[in-house]
């Protein structure tokens, strides 16, 4: 199977945005990420790495808290990977964007229902402070 022009050039600022993450360069990181968002055709959401790509522009933004835009890109990431199994990553990701916001009452229903659609597994290898939250009942 050929890849096309355009998939290389998505996959190469993919690429340049890891190693710019690898090294600590969270902005540089974002920045390949969003021309490589802008670059994937309309509609986005069924490109096959357009949830990927609005996951770690979330994550990274919420790493360097860019509380706004992680919201930002937790709510696009809904849009994004409609095949997947919804194991409830994308209410985990809203959970831990909205408590870092200090919402803590959306926070709670996003937890919720995260684990209820993970069954638990979501809070594994995750920040030890989003479990204990969710404990607090």
């Amino acid at each position: 199977m050929k890849i096309s022009n355009l998939e290389q050039g998505i996959s190469s600022l993919f690429d340049k945005s890891n190693e710019e993450f690898d090294l600590g360069n969270y902005e540089d990181s974002i920045n390949y990420l969003l021309e490589a968002w802008n670059a994937i055709p309309e509609p986005k959401g069924i490109y096959k790495d357009s949830y990927h790509f609005a996951l770690y522009l979330s994550e990274t933004n919420l790493l360097i808290n860019n509380f706004i835009e992680a919201k930002k890109w937790a709510d696009v990431i809904y849009s994004c990977g409609l095949d997947r199994i919804d194991s409830g990553e994308r209410e985990f990701l809203s959970g831990k964007v909205t408590y870092e916001m200090g919402d803590i009452s959306a926070a709670r229903s996003y937890f919720d229902l995260a684990n209820e659609k993970s069954e638990g597994r979501c809070f594994i290898n995750e920040d030890k402070k989003y479990v204990e939250f969710f404990k607090q009942k």
